[in-house]
């Protein structure tokens, strides 16, 4: 019983503290289904390391580097679920830290809770936002997503859609979920593949200028 215990709490672990890879057909996301693709998923862990060496290269600190080498954040401007316009641009003066997600992924919907609570609690020099990219990566269709989306209770969370997948594509995600962070001069300070803890991200936010 007890080695029982230690393994699925082990699993559990894993699962924290790796990414949602990118697929190309998944079945729609309930939370009656989100228990089967948490399985799946465990089982592909045993499988694997904790994190590959191409999500510990993508989860670089670039504020450690010379600010001279910090690069513009991809601008974009997108609407979101609320119908409101989202362009980065616009929030130049304030950090921004954007999370990019996908209803199928189960570590993206287990940190949902704490992003909100960011988006809902932000000072006026922060701006949080999330992104999701129907038709691609498996995610559902634009019409799907927003009738899911409603029967969830994170109203407080900006959720900005990225039709093309423009976006995705120029921010390099191929996991999810991938949160990157801005600071107030619009430049891609941080990227970071993967899990990260409620407590991570405002560390993370605290040390941009």
């Amino acid at each position: 019983m007890k080695k029982t215990k230690l393994l699925t709490i082990g699993l559990s672990s894993l699962l924290l503290l790796t990414a949602c890879s990118t697929q190309t057909n998944h079945s729609k996301m309930t939370k009656e289904t989100m228990t089967k693709s948490e399985k799946a998923m465990t089982k592909k862990m045993k499988e694997k390391d904790m994190m590959t060496s191409e999500q510990k290269m993508k989860n670089q600190d670039m504020s450690k580097e010379n600010s001279s080498h910090l690069k513009a954040a991809p601008q974009f401007s997108l609407q979101g679920v609320d119908g409101k316009k989202y362009t980065l641009s616009d929030f130049k003066g304030k950090k921004v830290y954007v999370k990019f997600w996908a209803s199928w992924c189960s570590i993206c919907l287990s940190t949902l809770p704490d992003t909100t609570k960011l988006a809902k609690n932000a000072t006026s020099d922060l701006v949080v936002l999330s992104v999701v990219s129907p038709n691609h990566n498996g995610e559902k269709s634009e019409s799907d997503f927003k009738k899911w989306f409603k029967t969830l209770d994170y109203k407080a969370l900006p959720v900005v859609l990225d039709k093309t997948g423009k976006v995705l594509s120029e921010y390099g995600v191929r996991s999810y979920p991938t949160q990157v962070f801005i600071d107030k001069e619009g430049n891609l300070v941080k990227k970071h593949v993967g899990y990260m803890s409620e407590k991570e991200v405002k560390e993370t936010l605290n040390k941009i200028k």
